[in-house]
């Protein structure tokens, strides 16, 4: 994966250089943090949740996510580098090599003006499954669910995107594994995504093929994972819900793992919202999550509701409680402050 990786960076890089010789046609450059105080009220003395790489230090305020994004562009080529910091960096890139934990995203790509071709990147960059990122201001809710949290947040590899018409689009990935940076080799593993918006509605299906290592079992067997998940607006009502299906080969026998939720998000006022979220995440063979709450695998289900208020187009704040239970002992009621902060 890495001489493939090198090959695709060195070829784009080398086109880029000879443009940088000449002035850029524009620099863009955008910040972004996000602070957050929380607790779990049925575990008043928690100072962290493992189940969350997003948001999941307790009692105390702190930094979820903080980065200094810079594009450049030259003609057909581009460049994105994006550092950040924060509690959800150190949890979800805690795997990674030292040097590179501090990368949210950092590709080259190139404009290719196909009838169906349109960009390929390589790098580091968002991955395409949930409606979820690591960005909460992008989402309908500031916490993330656990379908999103158990998911690649970021890729690193190929991703070529294609349009076939207005309504549909395609994007097809070679990548590093299943959310591993480039400084750690792993068998070259397949993605896609299809994206489609039939009248209102927005449906994305994304599909994951690779070579993976679980939680507790660290040889690695083939996994596979598909996901689907749909977005539809009513005026001032908006509604997401997602659901996936994994399938891994554990001890010669086809294991499986699911999830499925739903959002919905009132517009009440121009700078007024509130939202409601219903989730169930099963995993009764430890695929994903290492079990801590007894010897059955795990199950979850939860709830959210939460407000959130833009007190201008660069900043918002808000607040939000989140229900974890099950018959297993896990039982936490999380609340969470939070403000949002863009330029």
């Amino acid at each position: 994966m890495r001489i493939i990786y090198l090959f695709f960076a060195l070829c784009l890089l080398s086109s880029t250089y000879s443009y940088s010789q000449k002035k850029l046609d524009s620099v863009a450059i955008s910040g972004y943090l996000d602070l957050y105080y929380a607790k779990d009220f049925r575990n008043p003395s928690v100072n962290s949740n493992p189940l969350f790489v997003s948001s999941n230090q307790y009692n105390k305020l702190s930094v979820n996510f903080a980065y200094l994004s810079i594009g450049l562009f030259k003609k057909d080529y581009y460049l994105q580098f994006t550092p950040a910091f924060g509690t959800y960096m150190d949890a979800n890139y805690a795997n990674e090599s030292k040097g590179t934990r501090w990368i949210f995203e950092s590709y080259v790509g190139k404009n290719m003006h196909g009838k169906k071709f349109k960009q390929l990147d390589i790098g580091i960059f968002s991955s395409p499954y949930t409606q979820e990122t690591a960005i909460s201001s992008q989402q309908l809710m500031y916490s993330r669910s656990l379908s999103a949290e158990y998911t690649p947040y970021y890729l690193s590899g190929l991703r070529a995107n294609f349009k076939v018409n207005d309504r549909l689009s395609w994007s097809a990935y070679l990548v590093n594994g299943y959310q591993h940076l480039p400084s750690k080799k792993y068998l070259p593993a397949f993605g896609s995504l299809l994206h489609w918006t039939p009248n209102k509605l927005t449906i994305n299906w994304s599909l994951y093929l690779g070579n993976e290592q679980t939680k507790l079992d660290k040889s690695k067997t083939w996994r596979l994972f598909n996901e689907v998940n749909l977005e539809r607006k009513w005026g001032k009502l908006n509604y997401q819900s997602c659901g996936y299906l994994g399938f891994q080969v554990l001890n010669n026998k086809l294991k499986q793992w699911w999830q499925i939720n739903s959002i919905v998000a009132y517009q009440i006022l121009p700078s007024f919202s509130v939202n409601a979220r219903l989730e169930y995440f099963s995993d009764v063979s430890e695929i994903m999550i290492n079990q801590f709450y007894d010897n059955h695998g795990i199950y979850l289900i939860g709830s959210s509701i939460g407000i959130k208020y833009k007190l201008n187009q660069a900043v918002s704040l808000g607040s939000e409680a989140k229900l974890l239970h099950n018959k297993a002992g896990l039982n936490s009621v999380i609340g969470t402050l939070f403000l949002q902060a863009k330029f």
